[in-house]
C-alpha cells in the first residue's frame, strides 16, 4: 500500500473530524474578530500576530489530536496489524502528517487571507504592504505547525498514555514550534521568512526521520 493511498484514507478521515470542523469554522471567526478588534501589539503588525496565534492554536490541537491517536492505535495494536504485509510502515505515519498538514494550511491560509482583506478595506492599506504581510504570516504559520504536527506524532510513538501523549504534545510541540517564530518577530534585523523557514523546515525533516526509523525498528 502506497504513501499516497494512506494519504487519502487519512485526509478523508482527517477533514470531516470535529476537530479539522472547529479548526476551519473557528480559525476564520478568530482572524476577522482579532482585525476587528485590532488590539495594542506596542508597534508589531496585526497580521503576523494573528497569524502566530492561529499556528499556535491549530498546531496544539492538531498535536494533540495525533499523539493521542496514535497511543490509542498502538494499545488497540493497530500496527502490528502491518507487521506481516509487504508494506513500509512509516508511510502510516507520514501519512497523517501530511494529511493533519494539509487541513491546518487551508485553515490557516483562509483564515489570514479573511484578515488581510479586512485591513486593506477597513485601514486603506497598500496592496504591497497587504501582500507582504500576508506572505509573512502564512509561511511563518506554515513553520510552527509543521513542528508542532510532526512533534505530535513523535509523542505519540514515545508515550505510553493518552494522558501522557496530551500534556507533552501541549507543551513540548507548543514550545519548539514558538521557537520557530519569536525571535524573527522580536529582533527587526532578522527577516521573518528566511528565519522561520530555517528552523522549520529542517527540525520537521528530522524529527520526521526519528519517528520514521522508531516506527520501522520498534515494534508497536
Amino acid at each position: 500500500m502506497s504513501l499516497w493511498l494512506f494519504f487519502k484514507d487519512e485526509l478523508r478521515g482527517f477533514y470531516k473530524s470535529s476537530v479539522m470542523i472547529v479548526l476551519w469554522v473557528g480559525m476564520p471567526m478568530l482572524s476577522i474578530l482579532m482585525h476587528f478588534i485590532q488590539p495594542d501589539l506596542e508597534g508589531l503588525p496585526i497580521t503576523p500576530f494573528v497569524g502566530i496565534m492561529l499556528a499556535q492554536i491549530g498546531g496544539t490541537l492538531a498535536s494533540v489530536m495525533l499523539s493521542t491517536t496514535i497511543v490509542n492505535e498502538k494499545n488497540k495494536n493497530v500496527y502490528d496489524l502491518f507487521l506481516i504485509r509487504p508494506i513500509k510502515r512509516h508511510n502510516l505515519l507520514i501519512a497523517k502528517f501530511l494529511a493533519t498538514y494539509v487541513c491546518l494550511i487551508i485553515a490557516s491560509v483562509f483564515s489570514l487571507i479573511l484578515g488581510v482583506l479586512i485591513d486593506s478595506i477597513t485601514l486603506e492599506l497598500e496592496m504591497s504592504i497587504v501582500l507582504e504581510n500576508l506572505w509573512e504570516s502564512i509561511v511563518i504559520s506554515m513553520m510552527a505547525m509543521a513542528i508542532a504536527t510532526s512533534a505530535g506524532i513523535l509523542i505519540g510513538l514515545l508515550a505510553n498514555s493518552v494522558m501522557v501523549a496530551a500534556i507533552l504534545a501541549i507543551f513540548v510541540g507548543n514550545q519548539l514550534s514558538i521557537a520557530s517564530m519569536l525571535p524573527s518577530l522580536i529582533i527587526e534585523s532578522i527577516n521573518p521568512v528566511i528565519f522561520s523557514t530555517l528552523i522549520g523546515v529542517p527540525s520537521t525533516i528530522i524529527i520526521i526521520l526519528i519517528f520514521s526509523i522508531l516506527m520501522n525498528r520498534k515494534q508497536f
